[in-house]
This record gives C-alpha cells, structure tokens and sequence, in this order.
C-alpha cells in the first residue's frame, strides 16, 4: 500500500508514520520540490518563503527563510539533510532522528497510490483536484487534528480531535494520534517543585511569571518557538518533561488534539491549566482537577499557588503523577483505537 500525506506538523507526520509504516507495513510518502507549490497543490501558508520552508531542496546552503526574511534555525528546516535513489528523497526528520519518503509532483504521477491525506482544510480541494488527475485509484482521507469540525469535500474523515457531527453515508474514525510511548514513558517525578510549559508562542507569561513570584522555591521554564528555549528534538523534549514535576499548559484557544497534555499525563505529570479551555476538547478527558491537574481558572491565583505549595510534599505530589499517568491509561489505548482504524480503513469511499 502506498499513502501520500502532507506535512505542516511535524508530530501529526511521525504519527501517520507509526500507523501506516509500523503497524501496516505501508510506504507513506509526503511531498518535496516546489512544484507542488508553483502547480497549486500545496498551501499550508500562501506564502512562497513558507512553501520553501516545506518543500524546498538543498536546505543546507540555500537555508530557508520566514515570511519576515528571518533564516529559520536548523529544526525547522525540514529538508536539510536527504539521501536521493531511485527518484525517491529519504529525509532525516533530525527532531525524531527518522526518515520521511519524499517525492516530486513528477513522481507522484508516475507512482499508483491508494491513499492520499490531506492534513489541512486548504488541501481538500487541491488534493481532490490531484486525484482526479492522476490518481483515480486512490482514495481521499481528510485528517482532522484541529478542531475544524466537518469541511466538505471529503468522504472519509480520521480525527483526532472530541467528536463532531459528520453527514450520514461520511466515513469517520476518532481516534488519538500515536506517540512513542517507550519514549513518553512514565518515571516517578523527583523533581516536585519544578514547572515546564511547552506551548509555542505562550500567552500570559505574566500569569506564570505571578506563579512563579509566589512560590519561592520553585523554578518555571518556557519551552517552544519564540520564546527561552526551544529543544526540538523529541528524545530531548522527552527527558526534559520526565526532569520536571508539573507542565504548565496556558491555551486559550486550547487543542484540537493536545500533544503537551496528552504527553504530560502519559509521563506522569500533573497539569496546571485553565481547564475551561478545554471544555468539550479531547485532552479536556484527562483533566481532573486535584486529581489529575489543578484548575487555576476555578480560585484565585494566591488559592492556586497555596495548593501548588501544598502538593509539592513528595507523597501528595507522587499521588498526583501516578494519577495523570493512571487516566492516560484509561482514555488512550493506541492498540485499541488501531483496530477501528483498520475498519475504518477497510470502508473507504
């Protein structure tokens, strides 16, 4: 079997990885070259220093820049380091230290697919426009991981987001996007007054930096573009949650899916959120407050910070980690949800 997916999202791509190369045994292939771009099938950011983030060549010497002119750092170019053969492009993802397949529109058409996925509302259109030219076989899947809810267009519909409503005779499968969770294990917290966030570009770094006022003792860090520190790659990302005790998790405009929470109950650290963010949100599962998190949108914030004070003592703080690590347990089974996967596979129109 032979899958094309776009890539704008670097854990959303390695999780189709796991699905269709570890579990299927398929080969996933995403696009390279900016031909996707310039022939109009491509437009994660209509923007051509973006389309080169994405599928420009030659990464390390002609280095990509943003839309501000800015060159992007190394983990952001996606395309730096590639053996070619056979027409086919073998990335190095270096954040995940893993090879992505990569081709042309050129051979795109020259290969059969059975699958093609499309990541993104703005790739709908051009992806079935794609199809109809030059793979007929093929079969369209829209992968909702944002909260997009329904977008016309697409029969078959994989989403890792709270459930929606589709059209009757649509094809849908909810599910949780897959991670490694010999990489995202669960350890025992040793360190119980120390706080990470990990939300790109955070809001409110006030609100944190009052936190942090307040519990003297305790250490707060910012993880993500933008901001103090950014580790991209995934092992790295992995060992630097398990050295904390609590991750901070400050979003608005909350999750379709939720990597930080769902990675941050899977390794066994409690939450501290604003939890009507995430009302009717899939990570929205996992937050129990004083349980598994501590809502600091339900008391002011000197009653928050009293409770965090409290819940640093060993024991109370080791309950609260065995607990997120428990609930994950409970609502995410990836072997599970692989079976409705396979017979939402087995249905597609």
């Amino acid at each position: 079997m032979k899958v094309l997916a776009d890539l704008h999202h670097a854990d959303l791509y390695y999780s189709l990885q796991l699905l269709f190369e570890k579990r299927l045994g398929a080969e996933l292939y995403r696009p390279i070259g900016m031909e996707w771009y310039t022939e109009g099938f491509w437009n994660v950011f209509p923007h051509p220093e973006t389309a080169g983030q994405y599928l420009g060549l030659n990464q390390a010497i002609d280095i990509p820049k943003d839309f501000n002119g800015n060159p992007l750092p190394r983990g952001a170019r996606v395309n730096e380091e590639y053996r070619f053969e056979d027409g086919i492009y073998y990335v190095t993802d270096i954040t995940k230290d893993k090879i992505q397949r990569a081709i042309t529109l050129e051979k795109f058409r020259s290969m059969e697919f059975d699958i093609v996925i499309s990541s993104m509302p703005v790739h709908i259109e051009p992806f079935n426009r794609l199809i109809a030219q030059s793979q007929p076989r093929a079969k369209h899947i829209f992968q909702v991981g944002n909260a997009w809810g329904h977008q016309p267009g697409v029969k078959n519909i994989l989403a890792s987001t709270a459930p929606f409503d589709v059209p009757s005779g649509t094809n849908a499968c909810f599910y949780h996007q897959e991670f490694d969770l010999d990489i995202w294990r669960y350890d025992p917290p040793t360190n119980h007054n120390l706080v990470y966030s990990w939300v790109h570009w955070m809001q409110r770094k006030d609100l944190m930096n009052a936190f942090a006022a307040g519990l003297h003792g305790w250490a707060f860090r910012s993880f993500g573009a933008g901001l103090e520190d950014h580790v991209m790659e995934t092992d790295k990302q992995a060992e630097k949650m398990r050295e904390s005790g609590w991750t901070w998790h400050y979003k608005p405009e909350g999750d379709g899916y939720g990597y930080a929470p769902h990675r941050a109950c899977a390794t066994g650290r409690p939450l501290i959120v604003w939890g009507d963010f995430y009302k009717k949100k899939l990570a929205g599962q996992l937050m129990e407050d004083m349980v598994t998190c501590v809502d600091i949108g339900r008391r002011s914030a000197e009653e928050s910070i009293e409770i965090l004070r409290r819940l640093s003592n060993p024991e109370e703080h080791n309950r609260m980690a065995e607990a997120a690590h428990r609930k994950f347990r409970e609502v995410v089974d990836f072997d599970r949800e692989f079976v409705n996967i396979k017979q939402f596979l087995g249905n597609l129109r």
